[in-house]
């Protein structure tokens, strides 16, 4: 790698299949000729082993809530051998170690990319705590970089984080490869992929699809989860459980993404579903209602019967909103925001 382009450390919590380690592959493959890119995690899976050519380190420590000395000092250390500039962190407790290396090294830059603010919907009855250490916290960031209009204004109301210290570059994901596959219209192949586990919500999805017969509607669900085997007890035969797929790109295969959350950033899942022109329906949390738009799906509340009025909604007007969801694609492609993400982590302006 040139040694002379700027040396830009991605580090996060968890390395497994998810949101917030798709958005930092996608970040270093999209920036890789620009930048000289290092990956630190707390644990080595899927996003490591898909960047070991980096050689990331690891540092089992970050899995830990409270930071440790030890783990603070060997994030220190692999900085400054490394001769680190900015150092983006993608997960609350890589956020934590990322902002206290400023006590450290102060020349450091830190940006920090909330992913839906987990200290307000991962807090419970101490989420005002949480706040108040975000809020501290944000005097040793640079900038934070919400994903969502729904995360900015939370970042404004909610965590009242110091005004310039904060900028929105919604959540886009790489142009997809693959067009739809030319599929019949019955059955409607519903997809839903994520992780079964808090906050995500299959439940009720099965529950509303067990509605509908075989032949009218099936529902294909990627990942896996501690909630796994309890769905598969209980759904209904139209229901297909296939696991997780690392790096699923099988989008072309359906007709439409659902997604049920209690709550959401900007979902990884459904960006990549609306670039490859699915339409989409989602819950009405967080940013959710951002990719919504010009007839590409529908938003519903995290009921049954909602799910399933929607549903209805969606396998009526297939049609029409597999239009406008082919329409709305390149909105969710990443490419075009590039440079918006470059001047971020490197501090300088935009020319646009």
């Amino acid at each position: 790698m040139d040694n002379n382009k700027p040396r830009i450390g991605f580090i996060i919590t968890k390395a497994e299949t998810g949101g917030a380690q798709r958005w930092t592959l996608d970040q270093i493959c999209l920036l890789k000729e620009d930048i000289h890119p290092f990956l630190i995690a707390g644990e080595d899976q899927w996003l490591t082993q898909t960047l070991k050519a980096l050689s990331p380190l690891i540092i089992p420590d970050l899995l830990k809530r409270l930071p440790n000395p030890v783990g603070l000092f060997k994030l220190r250390r692999y900085i400054q051998d490394n001769s680190i500039s900015t150092l983006i962190a993608s997960s609350a407790n890589a956020g934590v170690y990322a902002r206290l290396m400023k006590l450290f090294i102060p020349g450091l830059r830190v940006v920090y990319v909330s992913h839906g603010w987990s200290s307000i919907y991962n807090g419970g009855n101490l989420s005002w705590a949480y706040t108040l250490a975000e809020r501290l916290l944000s005097n040793l960031t640079d900038l934070v970089i919400n994903v969502s209009r729904a995360d900015a204004r939370k970042c404004d109301q909610r965590l009242n984080i110091p005004a310039g210290k904060s900028v929105t570059l919604t959540n886009r994901t790489p142009k997809p490869t693959k067009h739809p596959a030319n599929l019949p219209p019955k059955p409607v192949k519903l997809l839903f992929l994520g992780r079964l586990a808090h906050p995500k919500r299959p439940d009720l999805l099965i529950d509303a699809v067990s509605g509908f017969s075989q032949g009218e509607l099936t529902l294909t669900i990627v990942g896996s989860g501690p909630a796994q085997q309890e769905l598969q007890a209980t759904a209904p035969n139209n229901v297909i459980f296939a696991g997780e797929i690392q790096a699923f790109d099988q989008f072309h295969h359906y007709h439409a993404l659902c997604l049920i959350s209690d709550s959401e950033g900007l979902p990884m899942s459904a960006l990549e579903a609306k670039a490859h022109g699915l339409p989409l329906l989602l819950s009405d949390v967080g940013g959710c209602h951002e990719l919504i738009d010009d007839g590409n799906g529908v938003i519903c509340d995290n009921t049954a019967d909602s799910i399933r009025h929607s549903l209805n909604q969606l396998i009526t007007n297939l049609d029409t909103m597999q239009s406008a969801a082919r329409a709305s694609a390149p909105n969710a492609w990443l490419e075009p925001a590039k440079m918006d993400y470059l001047h971020a982590y490197l501090g300088t302006k935009s020319g646009a």
